[in-house]
């Protein structure tokens, strides 16, 4: 079930930020995958999704590589924020489809 990775403890803010394993020019392309209708990209920094009401702004920031032995593996600095905030139900539900669409094999 998507929504077991969205904030299982508790409400969905209207801002969080992550760490993840990606390039921003990987994180785009994902997220275009998810979300065709994205608006910004990559070289700006900047993304903008509309889910009726709801618009949700990322922003993403390198965050240096994480060396594991030999594998390095780029970190990006992502944070969402919601513009047009809605309700709480409504942000689980766009980041539950938006994770769900992002997640990669080997979690």
């Amino acid at each position: 079930m998507a929504e077991a990775v969205v904030f299982p403890a508790g409400l969905v803010p209207e801002s969080f930020e992550r760490l993840v394993s990606a390039t921003a020019a990987g994180f785009e392309r994902d997220l275009r995958m998810a979300w065709p209708a994205l608006e910004g990209g990559a070289a700006q920094g900047r993304f903008r999704l509309r889910e009726g009401e709801l618009v949700l702004e990322i922003e993403v920031e390198a965050a240096g590589v994480r060396r594991l032995g030999q594998l390095e593996l780029p970190q990006l600095h992502v944070r969402y924020h919601f513009a047009a905030p809605g309700a709480e139900p409504a942000r689980r539900a766009l980041l539950a489809r938006l994770d769900g669409a992002m997640r990669k094999g080997g979690g």
